[in-house]
């Protein structure tokens, strides 16, 4: 759930920044209010100002004061948890982090408030990830290898389309990687189906005939016990 409610608020935030080209403070504000669906006398929604995040710490260094918590949930009222967090201590950065890692940042600069997602690869994989109905057991991503490890637990009527999409959204959160693999726990062991990123754009592209396509997927099995 964290990961469709993360991707929710990104989406939202980075549509509203790209029409407007920048979020102002009362920008911040007024998209705060309209994603908590909640407003009190002050243009502030409440449901986030009464929300208290664990392990916050402040510093400071050539004039500018840096924040960095421990958000208690990832879900909409994140961007006006930043931003009351920015305002109370006079910050031009502050960074969310979610069970240890770091998720979304708010900067202040010249009168102008950004959003930025900071999530590591590995951590943006689980996360986008959490929109199929998946298992996330183990992500790694070097310079080379994007690999997943997870459990499938739809019905395997849309397997391959899951899998193609999964391997896209795993090449978009790793995009230097030359290969995407993801494993797939059996009751009798694994099955690891791979890609080559460059046959993963090509596919999602168009530029893939149906005879191509099987000869593209590398498969590769091991026995349970």
């Amino acid at each position: 759930m964290k990961g469709k409610a993360l991707l929710l608020v990104l989406l939202l935030l980075g549509a509203y920044a790209y029409v407007n080209g920048y979020l102002s403070p009362e920008d911040v504000h007024s998209t705060v209010d309209r994603l908590s669906g909640e407003r009190n006398g002050s243009g502030v929604s409440g449901s986030y100002s009464s929300t208290i995040p664990g392990n916050v710490s402040v510093s400071g260094a050539n004039g500018s004061v840096y924040v960095r918590f421990d958000a208690p949930a990832i879900n909409e009222n994140l961007p006006g948890l930043l931003y009351t967090l920015a305002e109370e201590n006079n910050a031009t950065i502050v960074d969310a982090y979610y069970l240890g890692e770091p998720v979304l940042r708010l900067t202040l600069e010249n009168g102008s408030a950004f959003f930025e997602d900071i999530r590591t690869p590995e951590f943006r994989i689980r996360s986008d990830l959490g929109l199929f109905d998946v298992n996330i057991v183990d992500v790694s991503a070097t310079n080379e290898t994007a690999a997943v490890t997870l459990e499938y637990l739809a019905d395997g009527e849309g397997f391959w389309k899951d899998y193609f999409a999964m391997a896209f959204v795993v090449l978009e959160d790793a995009p230097w990687v030359e290969t995407v693999s993801i494993t797939y726990l059996t009751e009798n062991g694994t099955v690891t189906l791979s890609m080559s990123s460059e046959d993963i754009i090509r596919l999602q592209s168009g530029e893939v005939t149906s005879e191509e396509l099987p000869g593209l997927v590398t498969v590769s099995k091991t026995e349970g016990r």
